[in-house]
């Protein structure tokens, strides 16, 4: 049975209190040839057959090295791109067959929060005029109402009604992220995208930041969906776990349970790459071998086969199964 047909029927069989819920997803971009007469030569398989749930409430994150099509993935959340195949449907409805008025819905309950604030905020805009800005396109409110919206979001996120006059470039790296966060809060969202929202910030600044995003989840029952690389990150703020590899996911498992047992060998190189949570712990050091496959041209079987220290002679022909070796732990390897 192939991965994506098996993780659409995972998802089927959800819990029916999910927010989102991605079944064989795919996003493949043609590659072309020729000035005038354009002909497709390829198709860059960016995410390939992907599949989870996040649930109201949690956080479900995606974790892998550059390329692995995480990115891509939140964008077709977003509705920044639309599938080449598979179904996004949000709270029992599929994305693609909403009516104009479920997508103004939509885009005011699905946010993002991005991973460089010095870009992602307009450097000409005052604060209070970026954080309301998302509240007049799609609610309406007098003058006096969105005023008193702003210095309220401002002080949930540590800011001061004060700060509603200055201009970005007035605030350090993590005061910028924080008039992020709070633009995303505006339209009183039920999802917000987390696509690498500490990376780029100071390591002393970092935790404030995920305490303040889990305060929020709690208070307001927020969903996130978390984009990153750090692995402590993830470990802190997830409530489930996916790893992705070559625009697949290839496990699946609950923070804990990932962390102390991974299965796939990837899951093992990457956690192994990893700096330890105590520096007398002892781990298991892995060296991949090669560099990431083009998605241009995925290999054959199992994608991470030509890199994977324990590949044996089912690996290189057949693609693994989706399958639930311990319960909420799903992989698709092989060896199990």
């Amino acid at each position: 049975m192939a991965q994506t047909q098996t993780n659409e029927s995972t998802s089927r069989n959800g819990d029916a209190e999910d927010l989102i819920r991605v079944e064989g997803l795919k996003k493949h971009y043609p590659v072309t040839k020729g000035l005038v007469w354009q002909r497709t030569v390829g198709m860059v398989k960016a995410v390939d057959g992907v599949s989870f749930a996040i649930p109201e409430g949690q956080t479900y994150s995606l974790v892998g090295e550059s390329g692995c099509g995480k990115t891509t993935t939140s964008r077709q959340l977003l509705m920044v791109e639309r599938p080449t195949e598979g179904r996004i449907m949000f709270r029992g409805r599929q994305m693609s067959e909403f009516t104009k008025d479920e997508k103004k819905e939509f885009h005011a309950s699905v946010q993002a929060v991005f991973q460089d604030p010095w870009s992602s905020l307009n450097p000409r805009m005052r604060v209070d005029a970026i954080v309301s800005e998302p509240l007049i396109t799609h609610q309406n409110h007098t003058k006096q109402e969105v005023k008193t919206q702003v210095n309220e979001l401002l002080e949930v996120v540590g800011l001061h009604a004060i700060h509603a006059d200055r201009y970005p470039h007035e605030f350090s790296g993590g005061q910028r992220q924080r008039i992020a966060i709070a633009r995303a809060l505006s339209t009183r969202p039920k999802l917000i995208v987390l696509d690498e929202p500490v990376s780029a910030l100071d390591v002393s600044i970092r935790a404030q930041i995920l305490n303040l995003l889990k305060e929020l989840q709690q208070t307001y029952d927020l969903s996130y969906l978390l984009i990153a690389h750090n692995l402590a990150t993830v470990r802190y703020m997830s409530h489930k776990v996916g790893v992705m590899y070559l625009g697949k996911i290839i496990e699946e498992a609950g923070p804990v349970e990932l962390f102390t047992n991974p299965l796939h060998p990837y899951t093992k190189a990457l956690i192994s790459a990893s700096l330890p949570a105590h520096p007398r712990r002892q781990r298991e050091e892995i060296v991949l071998t090669g560099e990431v496959p083009s998605p241009l041209n995925p290999p054959s079987g199992c994608s991470f086969h030509p890199r994977c220290p324990v590949a044996f002679e089912p690996c290189p022909d057949d693609m693994p199964e989706w399958k639930e070796v311990e319960p909420g732990h799903m992989v698709s390897c092989h060896l199990y």
